[in-house]
Formats: C-alpha cells, structure tokens, sequence
C-alpha cells in the first residue's frame, strides 16, 4: 500500500467515525432546529461579532449560493439581519440579532456539553494525548490551507 493510499484510508477512517460518533449526520443538530452548516456559519458570525457573506465564504469554504439560501433562511426566522456597512454602503455586514446572540451561546453550550459527555472517562493522560494528537493534525493539514 503506498503511503499516500494508507493517509486517505485512515483520514477516510477518521472522518467516519468522527461524523457518525458527533452526531454530524444527523439533519438537527444536537436535537436543534439548526443543520451543522448553520451552527457553523452561526459560530463564525459571533466569533467575528459581524463579517460579510463573503468572508464566511473563505472562512468555511462554503458553496456562495448555499450560504446565500441559509443566510437568507435566518433572517427570516429572526437569527441574523443584514446590515450595511457604514463605511463602505455597498457592503452588507451579517450580524446576529439579540434571539440569535442567544441561540448561538445555547447551541455552544451544546456542544460542549456533548464533547464533555465524551471525553469525561477519560484519563487526564488520555486527554493530553488527544490533545496533542488533534493538534498535531491541525498543525500538519493546516499547512496546506494558509
């Protein structure tokens, strides 16, 4: 097996076990109302308090017209609005509205509850080497991405 051929199979491996064992798959996430894309792109615009459409594009290298529908989506139930911008007024800035600031902190609240729930039998050992590994992956498949 060459070596290429063995790093897609376990990578492939990986990302089977790691869908499956988050409940990615799943079309509400963590029992929400919300796929993973819209956990996702609501995350971002809370990390970076409002960005453009365009900037979620590069951040999560998101389909343009896919996240067009889903922004378009959560604006009708009241989650984003679209501002814009006041320096430049043919920019359009995504923020989050006050439901949405709430969704997005209770959505995070989920998910760390979920990964606590499993790694909370694991060894502080265990947890350094998980660690390490997770950014040891980071750290060697981010090159390709900067």
């Amino acid at each position: 097996m060459s070596e290429y051929k063995k790093i897609i199979d376990t990578i492939r491996k990986f990302n089977r076990f790691y869908t499956v064992n988050m409940g990615f798959l799943n079309s509400n996430y963590l029992d929400s109302s919300y796929s993973v894309a819209e956990t996702r792109i609501l995350f971002e615009i809370k990390m970076n308090e409002s960005c453009t459409q365009s900037d979620i594009v590069k951040i999560l290298h998101i389909d343009k017209s896919y996240l067009s529908r889903i922004v378009q989506r959560l604006c009708t139930r009241g989650i984003m609005q679209k501002i814009k911008s006041e320096d430049d007024k043919r920019t359009t800035k995504i923020t989050l509205t006050e439901m949405g600031k709430k969704e997005t902190d209770r959505l995070i609240e989920l998910t760390n509850m979920q990964i606590g729930a499993k790694v909370a039998g694991l060894s502080k050992e265990d947890c350094n080497e998980l660690c390490d590994a997770l950014n040891t992956i980071i750290l060697i498949l981010g090159k390709e991405v900067n």
